[in-house]
């Protein structure tokens, strides 16, 4: 997968057909034999839809909008936490003891309760299930 100026994903796929029928800010750009790469708008609503549609590796908005704030600077590592657990439904964290999982868990929910404000709601865009898991 790979990010096209900060607007739009580019994604390798068997399956380009099951992207653009689900996301509708979608095209295929090429064909292959076996294969295509469609390009995708890099937003948290295409970006959760490809994550529901069981593709790996989907980078979240987060990473490009979030202005990590706090006391800390998160690590690369805690940001791949935050970006996993701010566009996945259901997710587990099985990060190490003492990794930061707990200002992850924190930063993604704090990125969806701003995401919810911008839409003029008072909820989170729809109910996340989260687990943290430490030894």
């Amino acid at each position: 997968m790979q990010i096209i100026d900060n607007k739009a994903l580019l994604v390798s796929t068997k399956y380009p057909d099951k992207i653009t029928s689900n996301i509708t800010k979608s095209k295929v750009v090429q064909r292959y034999d076996e294969s295509a790469e469609v390009l995708v708008s890099w937003g948290f609503e295409e970006a959760k839809r490809l994550s529901e549609l069981n593709i790996k590796n989907v980078p979240s908005p987060i990473e490009r909008d979030y202005d990590w704030p706090g006391q800390y600077t998160p690590m690369d590592h805690q940001k791949t936490t935050a970006s996993f657990l701010s566009i996945t439904k259901r997710g587990f964290c099985f990060n190490e003891q003492g990794t930061g999982k707990t200002a992850s868990a924190i930063w993604a929910a704090d990125y969806l309760i701003i995401k919810a404000y911008k839409k003029d709601s008072c909820s989170v865009p729809s109910i996340y299930h989260v687990f943290c898991v430490g030894s």
